[in-house]
Order: C-alpha cells, then structure tokens, then sequence
C-alpha cells in the first residue's frame, strides 16, 4: 500500500510539473492562431475561439524571415559539422593516447567551462574588430567549431572503446587518420548524435553573439529576427508567437528523432573490454 502511494505521489509530482511546464509552449501554439481582435480581448482566453491562419501569412511574408531562417540553419549546420568531426578527435587524442601535460591540457580545458561567457564578450569584440570579422559570419563558426563540452563527452564516451580494436588497426597498417575514420567514429554513432543536437540547439538559439557582432539586417539570425517582432508587429501578440513557434519547429523534430542516442550516449554507453 505504501509503495502504490508514494508511486501515486510521484505520478501525480510530474504530471503537475509537467502541466506548468508545457502551459507557456500552449499559450505560444494557441496565441499563434487567434486572430488580432481575439489576441487584444480581455481576460485573456487559455482557449482558441477562431482559429486562422493570418499571423502565419503575415509573417512568412516578410521577406527578412525566410533569410534569417535560412541563415540560423547555415551557421548551425557549419557549426554541427565542425564539432561532430573535430570533438571526437581531440577526444580520441586524450583518451587513448599519451603525450606529455595530456591531463594538464584536458584540465585546463575543464577549467574553461567555469569561465561565464559574458565575461569574455568584450574580450572577443575587440579581437574580432581587429581582425575584421564584424558583421560577418565567421565570429559566429570559427570559435565555436570545437566545444570544450563537446571534446569532454568525447574523450569520456572513447574511453570505452575496447584499446585492442585499435591495436588490431594499427597492426594491419591503418595509420592513426584511418583508425579514426574507421574505427572511432562508426563505434561513436550515439556519440556523433549528441554532439549533433547539443550544438544544432545551441548554435539555434544563439542571441548575444549575433547581437554583439552581425549588424546588416540580411545577416541577422532567426532569434535577432524574432526579436525585431516586438517593434514591427506592436501590439499583435499573434504574428510574434507564430515567429516563435516557426523557430522552435527544426529544434523540435530534430530532437524527436535523435533522443534516444542522446539518453544511450549521456548515460554512459559504451563498448566494454
């Protein structure tokens, strides 16, 4: 009896925490599809009276949002590709080879994950400008190709990867290249998925960045675009909560799709020897 109680208890803890949690995304969805005269009523309505469709038309006629879309994608397909291939390198170079300062080096790099990234925007504005990189694209890729986190999920999900497969490489003459292309990285599939979505979703949702160093609107990503909403659409909360629903769509499927090599790869799962 005690046991179905306090299984009750904690069903009944989620499904309220849930609630709360999913009530915002709900109220974003349903806004979306009122009409202006709906959306201005007064008490706001948790209901949807009259759906339509005319925010989403609005919008997407906008000729800045297919641009800032196709531009967020860009940079975080760029940004993707760069730590999928490069994160499991450096995490292949630390855990299954010796050099000298290996765990000097691979703590150093821990150590800058406690450094707040605010604290380096001025830092990285001045050294952009003087590169001449503002209001380009490259602030935004070049920096980011290769994620401390990203190297550190590597190195502790290649750890386990059975050293005598590697062994049996180098015996058969690959050279340390091959091995990582033949054998790291088709062992790593949940890893390669992790490192995928972790960077899509973040590089996505970048705002300060693009900010601080992108200022042609044709440039700007699509969260500068949603935020430009608040002052070109004033007062119609219906045409910004499509702009939002439109920009959380890509991070929502490609979620959908690879959460369970996230789960099997943050849980640890590996190859034993």
């Amino acid at each position: 009896m005690r046991t179905t109680r306090q299984t009750f208890t904690v069903y009944f803890l989620l499904t309220v925490f849930g609630i709360v949690l999913i009530l915002p995304f709900y109220y974003m969805v349903i806004t979306s599809f009122k009409s202006t005269t709906e959306v201005t009523r007064i008490p706001i309505s948790l209901f949807l009276m009259e759906p339509e469709l005319t925010s989403y038309r609005v919008l997407l006629s906008e000729s800045l949002f297919p641009r800032a879309a196709w531009n967020s994608f860009l940079i975080a397909s760029a940004l993707t590709l760069g730590n999928m291939f490069l994160c499991p390198l450096a995490g292949y170079a630390f855990a299954k080879h010796r050099f000298p300062g290996r765990d000097a080096i691979f703590i150093a790099l821990l150590a800058t994950m406690m450094i707040p990234g605010s604290v380096l925007l001025v830092p990285g504005f001045l050294l952009f400008r003087d590169f001449g990189w503002l209001n380009t694209w490259l602030p935004l890729i070049i920096p980011g190709l290769v994620g401390v986190f990203g190297v550190f999920l590597s190195r502790q999900f290649i750890s386990e990867i059975p050293t005598d497969l590697i062994d049996a490489a180098r015996i058969d003459g690959c050279s340390e290249l091959a091995i990582y292309r033949n054998v790291i990285l088709p062992l790593s599939k949940s890893l390669l998925a992790t490192l995928a979505i972790f960077t899509f979703l973040s590089a996505w949702n970048s705002f300060i960045s693009p900010l601080i160093f992108l200022l042609d609107e044709e440039k700007f990503t699509l969260p500068l675009f949603i935020s430009l909403l608040q002052g070109r659409f004033r007062g119609k909360e219906n045409v910004q909560m499509a702009g939002a629903v439109l920009s959380i769509l890509p991070v929502l499927i490609v979620f959908f799709f690879f959460q369970r090599q996230i789960v099997r790869s943050l849980a640890g799962t590996g190859l034993k020897e």
